[in-house]
């Protein structure tokens, strides 16, 4: 039986960002689209999720 022990990968340089990735047209299209029918488009805060979220299941006795 072989086992080999791993062994950290050097990296060449921390500091420099990551550049962000292209755009997609058809995205933005899509979320304009959306926000002007008044749907809450990914990574905005869905109001009425947090108000139904944040509420009691049960009825107050």
């Amino acid at each position: 039986m072989t086992t080999t022990t791993p062994r950290p990968v050097p990296v060449s340089d921390r500091a420099a960002p990551v550049p962000a990735p292209p755009g997609e047209p058809i995205f933005a299209a899509l979320a304009a689209h959306w926000m002007a029918a008044g749907r809450v488009v990914p990574g905005q805060v869905d109001r009425e999720w947090a108000m139904l979220a944040g509420s009691c299941p049960w009825p107050r006795r």
